[in-house]
């Protein structure tokens, strides 16, 4: 290359960079509409492709997609969270007389419930000393709690006409997204600086840790949360809705899981009396909920993402950290892509590393 084409070159390039800064900045205020339109038209398109086989064309087509997510996931999601606000609020006003009462009132309260009340008076003797200081510290959690509660919805409804607008520019988006992505993935795939077979391995990668953290983490949890939730209902377990969201929750924990959530509500049931009950759930956890993890998980996802479980258990915390529920896409994503740059990497290293040799 010439000086002068050089020289000509670097104001280009500069400009160029200057100008992507600029639309960067334009479309960060919709970066989780874009994201997220992205990651609904990578598992919804095979649906939109089917369809528009059988009917050829593709504007009904992605509306017939688009009706369907709305009719059968957000309106079925609208009225669980809604139900579940509900049973949020009655179990912050079911706590708050218990904590408003004295050791004695309490004692006198469960008195009739004989293996409660044994329990309960073998473990008074031992926390009495402390009592003072337990209930000013029970008191100010349970503040917090009820502070934090009516924080996050009355916010959450503050926010309902935000959620409403953004929410419609997602649907926008995937329906452009829809009918358009054969040309946007072309030119994705056109831009990026890497040989055609690299380019193979590294959206392989990232279409093998979307699949697997859908299938093997997102549709495995709500399975296990779908599951508690038949057997809460069936033995009457107050706040069933709540106790099933967070078993959904501790599905991604690793090792305990479930357990921690069905675990002490068989403890419950047995204080309470409840000996049948508890065993029902206890065998029904073992054998149903828990195995989910253990026999379903495997089979649907396998070895696809190639990555190691504790990767991706830190790549979801983070990406749930730094992008609130987007972030449980997003982190593995991330991930894959910096693993594909290493393996990349290490190939060209050792091509260059056997041509040098020879």
């Amino acid at each position: 290359m010439s000086p002068l084409q050089n020289s000509t070159l670097k104001p280009i390039l500069f400009f160029a960079l200057f100008i992507l800064f600029l639309v960067l900045y334009i479309l960060s205020p919709f970066f989780d509409v874009l994201a997220w339109a992205a990651i609904l038209s990578f598992f919804m398109y095979p649906i939109y492709k089917k369809i528009y086989n059988r009917i050829k064309k593709r504007r009904i087509s992605a509306i017939i997609v688009l009706l369907g997510f709305v009719c059968f996931i957000l309106f079925p999601l609208g009225l669980i969270s809604l139900r579940f606000y509900q049973q949020f609020l009655s179990f912050l006003e079911a706590l708050r007389p218990f904590f408003s009462k004295d050791i004695s009132e309490i004692s006198a309260l469960i008195k009739h419930h004989k293996t409660i009340s044994f329990v309960f008076s073998k473990f008074y003797t031992q926390i009495a000393p402390f009592l003072p200081f337990i209930k000013e510290k029970l008191s100010s959690f349970l503040s917090s709690l009820f502070q934090f509660g009516f924080t996050f919805f009355g916010d959450f409804l503050r926010k309902t006409a935000s959620i409403g607008f953004k929410l419609a520019f997602t649907l926008i988006t995937l329906y452009y997204f829809l009918i358009d992505g054969e040309k946007i993935f072309t030119a994705v795939r056109e831009l990026i600086p890497a040989t055609e077979k690299e380019k193979d391995r590294i959206f392989e990668r990232i279409s093998s840790i979307l699949r697997g953290v859908l299938y093997g983490n997102i549709l495995t949890a709500i399975l296990q949360g779908l599951l508690a939730l038949i057997i809460y209902l069936a033995l009457g377990i107050p706040q069933n809705l709540i106790w099933a969201f967070l078993t959904v929750v501790a599905s991604f924990i690793p090792v305990f899981g479930t357990s921690l959530i069905w675990g002490p509500l068989v403890v419950y049931l047995l204080i309470g009396g409840h000996y049948v009950k508890a065993l029902i759930l206890l065998i029904y956890a073992v054998l149903l909920i828990s195995q989910i993890d253990n026999v379903i998980k495997p089979v649907l996802i396998g070895g696809k993402t190639k990555i190691h479980n504790l990767l991706i258990f830190f790549a979801v915390l983070g990406g749930l950290a730094k992008f609130g529920f987007l972030g449980l896409f997003l982190g593995p994503v991330i991930l894959g892509l910096f693993l594909s740059m290493l393996e990349i990497y290490r190939i060209n290293l050792s091509n260059h590393a056997r041509t040098s040799g020879s």
